[in-house]
């Protein structure tokens, strides 16, 4: 393997839907790879949660 910076494995099971979404955000990004995308979002990105009740 090579000398990496991040040597942490990540594995995640996506459904068809799941992953076709993934793939459209990563290509309107701009991002060269689905991991910097994904980094991204965790480092900068926000989570809310809505309540409709």
């Amino acid at each position: 393997m090579a000398n990496r910076e991040r040597e942490n494995v990540l594995k995640i099971y996506l459904s068809d839907d799941e992953q076709y979404i993934l793939e459209q955000k990563v290509n309107v990004s701009g991002m060269k790879s689905k991991s910097a995308f994904l980094r991204r979002q965790i480092l900068y990105g926000f989570v809310y949660e809505v309540s409709y009740t």
